[in-house]
């Protein structure tokens, strides 16, 4: 991540939260490494985690990787 970011939170499942200068938020998942979301509200920022996580559920569940 850039020096224009700070360091948030990270969820038990790899998510980090990060908060740029310009006050949105910037979501990254170590199991989509290079991908990036940004949202304008926390709760976006965590919504965002929620949805890598169930999208990892499915693909571990179908055992697509």
């Amino acid at each position: 991540m850039g020096s224009d970011l700070s360091f948030v939170n990270s969820t038990g499942s790899g998510c980090e939260i990060f908060r740029d200068t310009s006050g949105c938020y910037v979501v990254s998942h170590q199991r989509s490494p290079g991908q990036r979301a940004m949202t304008p509200t926390l709760a976006g920022a965590y919504a965002a985690c929620h949805g890598w996580e169930q999208r990892a559920q499915g693909s571990a569940a179908t055992g697509i990787k």
